[in-house]
């Protein structure tokens, strides 16, 4: 929170100087101005959205910021990448040799093993030594007619697999063969009559891999939110215990300062979204750490639609909220409720999520205009909304953002001009 108040601080100490230019029109080069009270509409909310990027934009914490999160994902890859040694080095005992290229062949396809023949059965001093020194992961021997994998702490299980399989193919040979029934063709017939799965919607990603996505997303987007949601609201309540916005007010109206300042804040977390979306699905590329579905550029395009809307739903709702204090310590208490209407779609979000991702509640509260700028953007990722419900959900969002953003334009234009105790909810919303 100190860095969102750094932020919010310096922006509004550059605005304060550059107030009243304002209250007098717009300059032209050569320090001419159109005079007080001639800014259109347009140009009024264009001025104020201009200013806040460029303060904002210029700051030392939006700088640092944002390169400490891009530095954090970028030592991020490289540990991924450093601890990719190469598929794991599992020795095979002379006893069983002849278990190699079995074990080769059921392993093939998961490049995490790689199967090398070693001296002795499966155990000895020398087996130990490697296993010790990390020159092999395991060791497959033969003692006593068993099987052996002999490990230093525990089996990785999808080995331990790999070698049940294999000891099993090769007492299912021995038995055929002593049977007098050729194991070739037995093993073709029973190929035969094998089930194939044929999924309606495959996933390409474990379910590591897609709780990786439902976060990448959803806390994202939350993250982003909160930072500039609280950014914005902090510089309502210092414009107002500055004066400042009774300067600007004297020039433009309520309503054209509120959509400057969430034009403005907008375009500026927008920059460090894309910056930072942009390299997550490096990393994620890079080191092959995540499959994005193949609708992924259309998704991410989606996501930036899905930030604005958010955030225009949630920011305009936190700014008015803010108008009805004029003290830093008043602002938590008139936000809570507002933060409980963000907080409240992640963390819902995450659990239905991380159960099931195909779970029909989660469906539906995704077409929710308070639970889809969270919910849809996660779903997409993983290539689980169809088209419809992505376009229903988007058009029930714009709705309820013109319906929220009149009642916050109502709460901030009764009470961003006044000062002392906190206005009460009733006076903030009462239509003049």
């Amino acid at each position: 929170m100190s860095t969102v108040a750094r932020a919010s601080g310096e922006a509004a100490g550059e605005e304060a100087t550059d107030a009243a230019d304002m209250a007098v029109g717009e300059k032209r080069p050569g320090g001419a101005s159109d005079g007080p009270g001639v800014l259109s509409a347009r140009r009024a909310v264009g001025l104020v959205a201009r200013r806040e990027i460029n303060s904002r934009m210029r700051t030392k914490s939006f700088v640092l910021s944002t390169l400490g999160l891009l530095l954090s994902l970028g030592v991020y890859a490289l540990i991924i990448l450093a601890s990719d040694d190469g598929p794991a080095k599992v020795g095979v005992g002379r006893e069983v040799a002849a278990l190699r290229p079995v074990l080769a062949q059921l392993a093939e396809g998961q490049g995490e093993f790689e199967f090398i023949a070693v001296e002795g059965d499966g155990g000895g001093d020398r087996v130990e030594r490697l296993l010790r020194d990390g020159d092999l992961s395991a060791v497959v021997g033969r003692v006593d007619g068993r099987t052996t994998l002999a490990v230093e702490h525990e089996a990785d299980e999808n080995l331990l697999a790999v070698v049940r399989a294999a000891t099993a193919e090769e007492r299912t040979t021995a038995e055929l063969e002593r049977a007098g029934v050729d194991p070739v063709e037995f093993r073709q017939r029973v190929a035969s009559a094998t089930v194939t799965v044929d999924a309606l919607d495959p996933s390409q990603n474990s379910a590591a891999q897609q709780f990786a996505l439902i976060i990448a997303a959803t806390g994202l987007l939350y993250f982003f939110f909160i930072f500039y949601g609280i950014m914005l609201a902090q510089g309502v309540v210092e414009e107002k215990t500055s004066r400042v916005v009774e300067l600007l007010l004297s020039t433009i109206r309520p309503w054209q300062l509120l959509a400057g300042k969430l034009v403005g804040v907008a375009v500026v977390g927008l920059t460090q979204l894309v910056l930072l979306g942009g390299a997550v699905v490096a990393l994620a590329q890079g080191t092959g750490a995540l499959t994005l579905p193949s609708t992924a550029a259309g998704s991410l395009v989606t996501l930036v639609v899905w930030f604005l809307l958010g955030f225009f739903l949630f920011a305009a709702l936190l700014a008015a909220a803010a108008a009805r204090v004029s003290r830093q310590e008043d602002l938590q208490g008139v936000v809570q409720p507002v933060m409980m209407l963000i907080s409240t779609p992640f963390m819902l979000g995450v659990v239905l999520l991380s159960k099931d991702v195909r779970d029909p509640v989660i469906e539906w509260l995704s077409l929710v205009p308070l639970f889809s700028p969270i919910l849809m953007p996660a779903r997409m990722l993983l290539g689980l909304a169809p088209l419809w419900q992505i376009a229903l959900s988007l058009v029930l969002a714009v709705a309820a953002l013109a319906g929220m953003t009149r009642v916050a334009g109502r709460m901030y234009a009764n009470s961003v001009l006044r000062s002392g105790s906190r206005v009460p909810l009733t006076e903030a919303l009462r239509t003049r």
